[in-house]
């Protein structure tokens, strides 16, 4: 199980993870949202009960809070799939902890292929926190590469200048990065541990 990635469809094609501890990230982002957004716990036991909770609907409506070996995976029910956000970088901000979005539809995919890499940190340049931002996507049929930011001393900078922009920053470049980062992407969550944050009317 890879994250991100085509395995639960739109719902992990983007995901946000967060050095922070779940149930606590979930409060944050309870405090942040109006009263009628609500806590609970759903017991799941899998991936497919998230995929189930979290299918895209016509308004963003829930987000889910999940452990992952000692970090944290945000899902969430936006109309296209998962969508982070500026959360990592308000969570970085205020809660001064490195959190990430991360993004991967793969060429043979329906839609807009893009591999996207955003990481923000305490110690990242205001007034984002933005540490490090690399994207290789299909831009409504034009394909961008764009990097921002300081170069990890893992990066592979020559990929960087390949010809084509589609294989500039690959997907299994991104799994890397992460792993690399020490972002458990290759982790089962602890789906029971799952805290989900839903409006109620």
């Amino acid at each position: 199980m890879t994250f991100p990635s085509r395995i639960g469809g739109p719902t992990t094609h983007q995901v946000g993870f967060f050095a922070y501890d779940h149930r606590r990230l979930a409060e944050w982002l309870r405090e942040g949202l109006d009263a009628s957004w609500i806590m609970s716990t759903p017991e799941w036991k899998s991936l497919d009960d998230a995929v189930r909770m979290l299918a895209p609907a016509p308004v963003l409506s829930r987000y889910a809070c999940v452990a992952i070996d000692g970090w944290s995976l945000v899902l969430n029910n936006s109309p296209s799939g998962t969508d982070v956000g500026v959360l990592p970088s308000h969570a970085a901000r205020e809660l001064n902890c490195r959190a990430i979005r991360a993004v991967r539809v793969d060429d043979d995919e329906p839609g807009y292929p893009a591999r996207m890499l955003e990481v923000y940190g305490a110690d990242g340049e205001p007034p984002l926190a933005l540490e490090r931002s690399i994207v290789a996507a299909d831009d409504g049929g034009r394909w961008v590469f764009e990097t921002s930011g300081t170069a990890y001393a893992f990066e592979d900078e020559e990929a960087y200048r390949r010809r084509t922009k589609t294989s500039r920053f690959t997907g299994e470049m991104l799994r890397d990065y992460l792993l690399a980062l020490g972002v458990p992407a290759d982790s089962e969550p602890d789906w029971a541990t799952a805290v989900v944050i839903e409006q109620s009317r």
